[in-house]
């Protein structure tokens, strides 16, 4: 009689661990399904503004060998700079369309360990902490440093930076992915500068006589536009040591914004494409190959950029 019932007993409890089971299975198998079917479903919404016969050779690269890569977001700090899914590849007609972009950690079985890269922006990593960041990672993830920002108005001073990513997206040419504010190409679209080592050509194109129609109304010498009232560099010391020199030659220095002069309509660059001979470019911050776009507004107005940072001009 023991026997029977420690059988029966058995035997329940086996199909009891055996229901169980089979019904973890169905739920896993399930998940597995949506998240696939979510992957895909967000892919062909792009299929329908980008389609298959538009591509470049490398169309099968589109589905198979995705590369998942995670923008890390906090509560605090959630933004996507970027977009999401495969989306920006296809927009800015990257050589590669086999990467997907995505905020959401649990869209990999809920394991954010199971993304290829986590991307994170300097903007989230400012106050350094540990709780807003991955408590752990996988030996095969890529950790990237994203950073447009000038390294001296955002350092990241921690200890806790060394060695926590595996590469660096930024304006700096020593980066592993290089972004800079400027890019020169010559009329073949190839990518001059900025580099370490450029080799400039000496036989530049002589501007037109129309260009040269537009300088004769110019009657000024030097103009300087502040964007930013305050900013870590005390320009205004090398501002006034300028204007004192140019003084000494009967030229001036005009200063608009910031409580100084007043651009009439609101348009400053207008008024330096028919006054000034020369825009004075200078950067908020003092670093390393930190080169703006504000020395494209004197190539764009008919100015000569007078040029000050922190980088080596000659990239």
């Amino acid at each position: 009689m023991y026997v029977a019932m420690k059988t029966e007993t058995f035997a329940k409890l086996f199909f009891l661990i055996s229901f169980t089971g089979l019904i973890m299975y169905a739920v896993l198998a399930f998940y597995t399904f949506h998240t696939a079917y979510t992957t895909v479903a967000d892919l062909e919404k792009y299929n329908q503004n980008y389609p298959i016969a538009d591509m470049n050779p490398k169309v099968d690269r589109f589905y198979t060998d995705l590369k998942y890569i995670l923008i890390w977001t906090t509560p605090e700090y959630f933004q996507n700079p970027l977009g999401e899914g495969q989306g920006p590849f296809v927009k800015y007609d990257c050589p590669y369309y086999n990467c997907y972009l995505t905020t959401k950690k649990d869209l990999l079985n809920g394991d954010y360990k199971n993304f290829d890269a986590v991307f994170m922006d300097i903007n989230l990593l400012r106050k350094w902490k540990k709780m807003t960041l991955p408590r752990s990672r996988s030996q095969t993830q890529k950790y990237i440093f994203h950073g447009m920002r000038s390294s001296d108005e955002t350092p990241i001073c921690t200890i806790n930076a060394d060695n926590y990513f595996n590469w660096t997206w930024s304006y700096k040419l020593s980066s592993d992915i290089v972004t800079p504010f400027i890019e020169v190409r010559d009329y073949e679209g190839n990518q001059i500068a900025p580099r370490v080592n450029v080799q400039w050509k000496k036989d530049m194109t002589k501007i037109s006589d129309v260009e040269k129609e537009k300088m004769k109304t110019k009657t000024k010498a030097v103009v300087w536009v502040m964007n930013s009232c305050s900013t870590r560099t005390n320009r205004m010391v090398f501002v006034k040591q300028l204007r004192d020199a140019l003084r000494e030659h009967s030229l001036e220095l005009d200063i608009y914004g910031c409580k100084m002069f007043t651009c009439p309509g609101n348009d400053c660059m207008k008024l330096v494409e028919r006054d000034y001979y020369y825009y004075l470019a200078y950067e908020d911050s003092n670093a390393e190959d930190y080169v703006t776009e504000e020395v494209l507004k004197a190539y764009h107005h008919n100015a000569v950029p007078i040029v000050k940072g922190g980088a080596n001009y000659k990239q």
